[in-house]
């Protein structure tokens, strides 16, 4: 979808018409949040610590987030594939 600014904004259009204008501004600060913290972690390298690199390895490999570049930032994030 990156790619395709028609199906952005369609999508953009359905996430609006389901929560309305002020739910849509607010998710989307969450998103940008999320975003910006996520980007810290990388820029700083900070590792996955144990207990949470062992609990989230299902979770990273059924979202895929190995496959991003940014995954290789993170000591830990590519293990358990």
């Amino acid at each position: 979808m990156a790619d395709d600014d028609g199906a952005l904004s369609r999508e953009r259009e359905v996430l609006l018409d389901a929560l309305g204008p002020a739910a849509f501004v607010d998710a989307c600060g969450v998103v940008g949040a999320f975003n910006v913290v996520d980007r810290i972690a990388d820029a700083t390298g900070i590792p996955l610590d144990g207990p949470l690199q062992d609990m989230s390895v299902d979770v990273r490999q059924e979202l895929g987030l190995a496959r991003f570049a940014a995954a290789a930032n993170t000591p830990g994030a590519t293990e358990g594939r």
